[in-house]
C-alpha cells in the first residue's frame, strides 16, 4: 500500500511516500508563501519523482498541528479531501508527536524527545515523548506554555536535562542560548556537542513509514470528523470580542453642518 504523509504545520514543509515498510520518496520543501498554491504541486512533484500518481495512493496521513494556523488548516483540509476523493484511510497525528518519532528515529541511542515549536506570545508548543517500539507515547501531553514552564515540566519528567533530544523552532527559547543558556546546562562546563537542533525534523518520513509498517499502530481518522489541533485560540478569535469600529468623527461646531472635505 502506497502511503502519502504531509506536514504543513510550519514553513518547513515535509512530504513523504512509503510502501511495504520502506521509504519511496521524501521531499523537504520550504514554503515562503501560502500552502494554498504550493501543497498539491509539492505532492504531485513527489509522486512524479517516484514514478507514481495519486490514483495509486492507498492511505493519506497528515500532521494536524499545532503550528501555523493557516498551514495546519490547509494541510488537514487537503489530506481530508484526498482521502475522501480516493476512498482511502486517513491517518492524523499531532505535529509534535511526529516530530518526536522522527527525532528518536535519528537518535537510536536516546529514549526521550522534547519537540518544541515557537508559539509566539512568549510561549512554545511542546510535549515530552518516550520511545515506544517504532513510535512514541506522550509522557506530557502537548500544550502552549511559557518556555520556563515547559523546561520545568520536562526536567521533572526526564531528570537529566541532557537526556532528551530537543528539536524544532522552539528549542532555542526552551533551552536558552549563549549567556542565556539554562543554568542547569551551563553548569556542565565547556561547550560540547549536544543533541539539540532548531531544524524541523523529517516528520512526514516518520509518519509515512509508520503508516506503511507491516504492523501499523496508528488509528485511522474519519475525513468528516477530523479537526486541526491548534492548542490555542488564533489572534482573530482572541480579538473577536473587541469592537473595532472606528471612532465617530467629531461633531461639527454648533449651528453648522459638516460639509464635504475640501
Amino acid at each position: 500500500m502506497l502511503c502519502l504523509a504531509l506536514d504543513t504545520s510550519t514553513p518547513s514543509g515535509r512530504f513523504a511516500l512509503a510502501e511495504g515498510g520502506r521509504l519511496v520518496g521524501y521531499q523537504p520543501r520550504n514554503v515562503t508563501g501560502s500552502y494554498a498554491n504550493a501543497l498539491l504541486a509539492a505532492v504531485d512533484a513527489l509522486l512524479e519523482a517516484a514514478g507514481r500518481d495519486r490514483a495509486e495512493l492507498g492511505a493519506v496521513g497528515v500532521c494536524r498541528g499545532p503550528g501555523s494556523f493557516t498551514g495546519v488548516r490547509i494541510g488537514v483540509a487537503t489530506a481530508k479531501a484526498l482521502a475522501f476523493a480516493l476512498r482511502v484511510p486517513l491517518y492524523a497525528v499531532s505535529t509534535l508527536e511526529a516530530m518526536a518519532a522522527a527525532m528518536l528515529a535519528e537518535r537510536p541511542d536516546r529514549e526521550w524527545a522534547v519537540p518544541a515549536l515557537d508559539a509566539r506570545r512568549g510561549e512554545v508548543f511542546a510535549g515530552v515523548y518516550r520511545r515506544d517500539g517504532d513510535w512514541v507515547r506522550a509522557a506530557a501531553e502537548p500544550c502552549a506554555l511559557t518556555a520556563a514552564g515547559w523546561w520545568e515540566r520536562a526536567s521533572a519528567l526526564v531528570g537529566d536535562p541532557e537526556g532528551p533530544v530537543y528539536a524544532g523552532s522552539g528549542a532555542a527559547p526552551l533551552l536558552g542560548e549563549g549567556p542565556d543558556l539554562r543554568p542547569e546546562l551551563a553548569a556542565r562546563g565547556e561547550p560540547c556537542l549536544r543533541s539539540w537542533s532548531a531544524a524541523h525534523p523529517p516528520t512526514a518520513m516518520a509518519l509515512a513509514l509508520a503508516m506503511a509498517s507491516p504492523a501499523p499502530r496508528l488509528a485511522a481518522a474519519h475525513p468528516y470528523t477530523l479537526r486541526p489541533l491548534y492548542l490555542r485560540a488564533s489572534d482573530a478569535e482572541m480579538l473577536r470580542g473587541l469592537d473595532l469600529t472606528p471612532a465617530a468623527p467629531p461633531r461639527p461646531p454648533s449651528g453648522g453642518a459638516a460639509g464635504p472635505p475640501s
